[in-house]
């Protein structure tokens, strides 16, 4: 039924949609594409007449994209992506030294892997663009679906994985449970999952991967999941809460080190390796990423085979 149809939509038709569905206006996404209002909207009803379906509607805070108009775009976006890698490689075999890599990374891994793996990228390619993408897995995996980033490094689903992505485990991190030095569990010989679950914590926030993670080691082991009363992103801002309240944060080793070597705060000793994570690779099952990409990839595994056991 929809097959003929999709196939007589032009390359231009789905950017104007893009463009739209992003910009969440006629007006914005006119400006955007240098275009006058009133041939945007011929473009967009055009579609919508070719494929006899609304795509988008007037909504009270802007144009909001119909379920039809959600697969188009998440398509179109794919399909523009494919094919600025294509003209990246068509540079590549002109002697480009440049790209553009959308990266996506977790709370871990930026602190580890992907700043030295950056680092040497520019040293092969110093006309290199890369724009970074932090956040948990489900927000990015939506986004490496949509084609907005290109690939993801360090969370993963804590069940299925997304249908249309693969991965692979490349290595696994050490995150350090950490408290202030003057904590009551500091200066414990050990400490339990029964306890740790009993104490105020800094925790990602409800409803993220991360957050669902956590979860998973208590309730594995017959204990209700710790509470808050802070959630926050593993951040420098959680480091800093850790140093003056009594509250237990895991944090990334590298982000902790200099604070743990000045006595500012105490690692908690754990009996359990519950706590160490995987660092997934995260990448669309279709399609070939650009050589900006493929070399991004290869330095990324280099450093996690370099300082794998430093995580």
């Amino acid at each position: 039924m929809f097959s003929h149809a999709i196939s007589r939509v032009r390359l231009r038709q789905l950017r104007h949609l893009v463009a739209v569905a992003e910009s969440g206006s006629i007006r914005s996404a006119a400006q955007r594409l240098a275009m006058g209002q009133p041939a945007l909207s011929r473009s967009l009803r055009s579609i919508e007449d070719q494929l006899q379906v609304k795509i988008m509607e007037r909504g009270p805070k802007g144009i909001v994209l119909t379920k039809f108009g959600e697969i188009l775009c998440s398509y179109a976006r794919n399909i523009d992506t494919n094919l600025r890698f294509a003209a990246e490689e068509f540079e590549e075999v002109h002697g480009s030294r440049g790209g553009r890599i959308r990266l996506g990374i977790g709370p871990y891994e930026g602190f580890t892997i992907a700043h030295r793996a950056i680092g040497n990228m520019f040293k092969r390619r110093p006309d290199l663009e890369i724009a970074i993408f932090e956040g948990d897995y489900d927000a990015l995996s939506e986004k490496l679906l949509g084609g907005e980033i290109d690939l993801i490094l360090g969370p993963a689903a804590v069940g299925e994985v997304a249908q249309g992505l693969k991965w692979e485990v490349l290595a696994h991190t050490r995150p350090v449970l950490v408290v202030r030095s003057n904590h009551p569990l500091a200066e414990d010989v050990k400490v339990d999952l029964q306890t740790l679950a009993a104490a105020d914590w800094i925790l990602s926030i409800e409803g993220t991967n991360s957050r669902a993670r956590i979860n998973e080691i208590f309730r594995r082991h017959g204990l209700e999941p710790p509470s808050g009363p802070i959630s926050a992103y593993p951040s420098l801002t959680a480091l800093e809460l850790v140093k003056k309240l009594d509250v237990v944060a895991l944090l990334p080793r590298k982000l902790v080190e200099k604070d743990r070597k000045a006595g500012l705060i105490r690692a908690i000793p754990l009996v359990s390796e519950d706590f160490h994570l995987p660092v997934r690779l995260t990448t669309r099952k279709f399609g070939r990423l650009s050589p900006a990409c493929r070399g991004m990839i290869s330095e990324i595994k280099l450093v996690c085979e370099e300082i794998g056991d430093q995580l």
